[in-house]
C-alpha cells in the first residue's frame, strides 16, 4: 500500500516508523497516537513483517496521506524492519513507536524542539504501565558524567529500580546515523546507542518529562521472558570492548542474571558471578542486587522495590 505522494512536501518531512506484526487493534491506537501529535510535518511509515491479513485489512481504513506501508519480501523481526523504514528517511529525523505502545501528543514537537544539533539522539522520560501498576522511566535521566553504558547497567541505589532505561519508543535519531549505524538484534536499542555514542560521539539527550506510554506485556515483563541467556551472553562477548569494566559487571549482575537460563539457574548464576569477577570490576550495589535477584522470586522483587524504592524523580508525577 503506498499512500505517500513522494512528490509532495510531506515526504520529504522527518520519519516516524512502526514496525508490526499481529496486533492490528494495537497498531491502530499506536498510529492514532502518530496523528494527534500537535507537529504533524512527518511521514509515516508502517513496516509489516510477514503475512499478515488482518493488519492490512486494519490499515487499508486509515485515510492519512503521510502513511505508507512496506511489506518486506521475508520476515526481518523487529530490529530489521526498523532499519527497513528508516532507510526510506527523506527528512533530517527518524522516530520510532512500537505497535503496541502511544506517544502523547507533544512527543514530536518537544523532542526535536531539544535536539541541540543534528550529532544527537533524543529521548525522553517514559510513563510505564505494567502489570502492577505504573511509573514514571528513567528515574535517573543520563546527563553526560559517566559511560552511557555504565548509567544503563551500574547500581545507583540499593534497592530503587528504573533508574536508567533506553525503549525505543522513545527514540528519535538523525536519519544519517543510519548511514553509518543500523539496529542489530539483540538488545538492539542499548547496541545502538552505546555505538552512536562512544564510538561515534554522539549526545544523548533526554526531555525530562513523560512524553511516551509503554506498556509492558504481562509475558515479557521482564528480560526473563523476551530473551534466553545463551543469546544474551553472546551479546555480551560480541560487545565486551564496548562495555566499561563496571558496565560490564554491572550487565552480567543486574541484567543477565534475571534471563531465563536454559538449564540450570544455580550454575547460570555461578558463571555470571564468575565472568563479573574476571571481566568487570563489580561494586556492592550490584552484588547486593545480584543476590537479591538469585534469592528472591521476581513476584516480590516487583513488590518490595514498589515499597522501599518509590519513583522519586522529580518533576514527574509522583502519582504514578
Amino acid at each position: 500500500i503506498y499512500q505517500c505522494d513522494w512528490s509532495s512536501d510531506v515526504c520529504s518531512s522527518d520519519l516516524v516508523v512502526i514496525p508490526t506484526f499481529g496486533r492490528p487493534a494495537l497498531l491502530l491506537r499506536a498510529i492514532r497516537s502518530v496523528q494527534a501529535q500537535t507537529r504533524g510535518d512527518f511521514e509515516l511509515i508502517v513496516v509489516v513483517d510477514g503475512d499478515d491479513p488482518p493488519t492490512m485489512e486494519a490499515l487499508a481504513g486509515v485515510s492519512d496521506p503521510r502513511l505508507r506501508v512496506i511489506v518486506p519480501q521475508e520476515k526481518c523481526g523487529a530490529g530489521g524492519a526498523r532499519n527497513l523504514g528508516a532507510a526510506q528517511a527523506r527528512g533530517r529525523w527518524v522516530a520510532f513507536l512500537d505497535d503496541d505502545d502511544e506517544w502523547l501528543p507533544e512527543k514530536l514537537e518537544k523532542t526535536l524542539a531539544a535536539a541541540p544539533h543534528e550529532r544527537c539522539i533524543i529521548t525522553s522520560l517514559i510513563r510505564v504501565v505494567a502489570q502492577h501498576g505504573k511509573r514514571i522511566n528513567p528515574t535517573t535521566p543520563y546527563d553526560g558524567r559517566q559511560p552511557i553504558d555504565e548509567w544503563m547497567f551500574d547500581r545507583h541505589s540499593w534497592l530503587r529500580g528504573s533508574e536508567a532505561m533506553i525503549q525505543t519508543s522513545a527514540l528519535v535519531f538523525p536519519r544519517a546515523l543510519f548511514d553509518e549505524l543500523q539496529f542489530v538484534e539483540p538488545h538492539e536499542e542499548w547496541h545502538l546507542c552505546f555505538r552512536a555514542v562512544k564510538r561515534l560521539g554522539y549526545d544523548y539527550v533526554t526531555v525530562r518529562e513523560p512524553l511516551v506510554i509503554y506498556y509492558v506485556p504481562v509475558a515479557i515483563a521482564s528480560l526473563s521472558n523476551s530473551y534466553r541467556l545463551a543469546r544474551t551472553l553472546g551479546w555480551l562477548d560480541a560487545n565486551q570492548n564496548l562495555l566499561t569494566r563496571r558496565a560490564y559487571s554491572g550487565f552480567a549482575l543486574t541484567a543477565a542474571s534475571q534471563v531465563r537460563p536454559e538449564g540450570s539457574r544455580n550454575r547460570a548464576m555461578l558463571r555470571l558471578l564468575r565472568m563479573a569477577f574476571a571481566n568487570g570490576a563489580p561494586t556492592p550495589k550490584q552484588l547486593f542486587a545480584f543476590a537479591f535477584i538469585w534469592a528472591v522470586p521476581q513476584e516480590r522483587r516487583v513488590r518490595l522495590r514498589a515499597l522501599f524504592g518509590r519513583n522519586s524523580y522529580a518533576g514527574t508525577d509522583q502519582s504514578e
